[in-house]
């Protein structure tokens, strides 16, 4: 986000260099500060838009799909900052002459192309770009309220593509064409056709549209805590076309009930009878219906895969899956099966940590322990909080033999955080913690 910042900034540059001299009046100082926010929002709403839209080339550029939406977001809160400050800067002049801070200066008559022309553009895109601020603003807050379910988020969403074609036609008919603007104005003139064509992707529900394919769910099974409680449900799915899938992936899933596309992490593949796996568990109204209602024969539409979250090659590794989080590590392992079977593995050492409320909860433990049978480089730790037990960093240390180790997580985001904090104080170097985001808003 630093280096994009910055980036930003060396464009604008030439602008704010070649008015040095002039400077010293407030009002030459207040256009430069128009140019300079105004141009951070448009970019940091432009980067926001492309990293929606799912581009294989973007999830490649920002390491995952799940990373790519905490930049979506930061960004948008970013653009939602500058706007406001673009906004502010703008009414400044009204307000001091209002307050009796300035004197209001006379305006010039139109100039002749203004008077020839039949549309006054300048006007109509200022108006554009302050109704679609204050679009904006009340869009963003909204996005940012974690109350607002996900089907509601994911459909006000898609006014992002209508405001971010505003935000382009009133950043194009009042960009100026001095030299010193050049390598800026080149630079939104390339980000406005990309994010028009993102918008349009957004608008017509053609994100992601390559990466789908039909199926329907032919088996499910429940994993239950309690006789009438469903807490997990375990999904196979037949698939009409092939997935772009590596180990450790997740995938939206449509199952056409009129909720927006949910992501899920993958149990697991098989490419050669198109048979994807996956579980889900019980985290909320939507999953609470899909889990215990979810039905055989069931048309679905599923979308992937997608995340960075594969098998590293480091030769001694710890893996924890807290919870549901251990599912992406189930597709792991059936990886690890197939490549050991093959005689390809080059792991030393595995070391597994399922962390559960109860030994009734490990829903996977005996699937874990059937794939693990005679794969010697990896061992199971249960981790029952039931029971006092709660993994802490020296647990961990403890049962790794080398300095030199990587650790993967997938479960609850605070639990993650602490853990990772704890074992960094511990010495673990920072770049060796790998984890999943899976936080899509």
């Amino acid at each position: 986000m630093r280096k994009f910042t910055i980036f930003l900034l060396l464009l604008w540059l030439p602008s704010f260099a070649s008015s040095v001299s002039e400077l010293d009046n407030i009002m030459d100082l207040r256009k430069q500060l128009i140019v300079l926010t105004g141009w951070l929002g448009f970019a940091y709403m432009g980067g926001a838009i492309i990293l929606s839209s799912r581009f294989k080339w973007v999830e490649h550029l920002v390491k995952g799909l799940d990373k790519g939406y905490t930049l979506h977001k930061k960004l948008g809160i970013l653009a939602f900052i500058t706007l406001i400050l673009h906004w502010s800067v703008i009414k400044s002049a009204h307000w001091a002459v209002q307050l009796g801070w300035l004197i209001r200066p006379l305006h010039k008559g139109k100039g002749k192309e203004q008077l020839l022309s039949v549309v006054d553009w300048v006007s109509i895109a200022e108006k554009v770009g302050d109704i679609s601020f204050k679009f904006f603003i009340i869009f963003t807050i909204i996005s940012l309220v974690e109350r607002v379910s996900y089907k509601k988020f994911k459909g006000i969403h898609k006014i992002g593509g209508v405001l971010m074609l505003a935000g382009i036609f009133h950043t194009l008919l009042l960009i100026k064409w001095d030299l010193s603007l050049i390598p800026m104005n080149i630079a939104i003139i390339l980000l406005s056709l990309i994010s028009v064509w993102c918008a349009l992707l957004s608008l017509t529900g053609s994100i992601g549209k390559k990466n789908k394919t039909k199926g329907e769910v032919i088996q499910v099974d429940k994993f239950k805590s309690e006789p009438d409680l469903t807490v997990v449900a375990r999904l196979k799915i037949k698939l009409e076309n092939s997935l772009q899938y590596k180990e450790g992936q997740f995938a939206y899933i449509n199952f056409h009930d009129g909720e927006a596309p949910h992501p899920f992490s993958i149990l697991n593949y098989d490419e050669d009878t198109k048979l994807v796996e996956f579980g889900i568990k019980d985290l909320g109204d939507y999953t609470h219906q899909l889990v215990n209602e979810i039905k055989i024969r069931t048309k679905v539409t599923v979308e992937g895969g997608y995340g960075y979250f594969q098998v590293s090659s480091d030769a001694n590794q710890v893996w924890i899956g807290a919870g549901i989080g251990i599912v992406p590590l189930l597709s792991r392992l059936y990886w690890l099966k197939k490549i050991s079977d093959r005689g390809q593995n080059k792991i030393e050492k595995i070391d597994l940590f399922y962390c559960v409320n109860s030994e009734k909860e490990a829903f996977f433990n005996t699937e874990i322990k059937s794939i693990l049978q005679g794969i010697d480089f990896i061992e199971l730790h249960l981790i029952e909080s039931d029971k006092g037990n709660r993994l802490t960093s020296k647990q961990v240390l403890q049962t790794i033999d080398s300095k030199y180790y990587s650790v993967s997580f997938c479960g609850p985001e605070a639990f993650g955080m602490s853990l990772k904090d704890s074992l960094i104080r511990e010495g673990m170097l920072e770049n060796a913690f790998h984890k999943e985001i899976f936080k899509m808003r």
